[in-house]
């Protein structure tokens, strides 16, 4: 937060003085006084940078996409090394899933013979059973 004291001091670095308000300022160790316009001027500049610069950070921020956008850029050398693993280990996961959730349907398969009677061929142990219904 920029303060009288910062509007002051970016006018004369080497001002020494101690103040309650802009009306009522001490100048010490022989410090050339500044005009109350002056100070209130630069005070306002300086209030606009402030503000600029919270704008300008503030519209810079990344979100949750452009965070991890950042990460991936930071770390593509380390993603380009390993980038076989990442792609099988993604295509292993996706199968994971699908077999997960048809796993009856990749197991088992129904059989009819001539007759009409059906049978379970499971074709993991090979084994084959007659289809009981409920």
């Amino acid at each position: 937060m920029i303060t009288l004291s910062d509007a002051i001091l970016a006018i004369n670095p080497d001002a020494v003085f101690e103040y309650d308000d802009i009306d009522n300022i001490s100048w010490r160790n022989r410090t050339k006084p500044i005009r109350k316009e002056d100070i209130l001027e630069k005070y306002k500049e300086l209030k606009d940078i402030e503000k600029e610069k919270i704008a300008f950070e503030k519209a810079n921020k990344k979100g949750p996409l452009g965070k991890i956008i950042a990460t991936l850029d930071n770390n593509k050398i380390y993603l380009y090394k390993y980038r076989q693993a990442l792609a099988t280990s993604s295509v292993l996961v996706s199968l994971i899933f699908v077999l997960t959730e048809n796993f009856h349907k990749v197991r088992y398969t129904i059989l009819t013979d001539p007759y009409g009677i059906e049978f379970v061929y499971d074709r993991f142990t090979g084994k084959i059973k007659k289809k009981i219904n409920y």
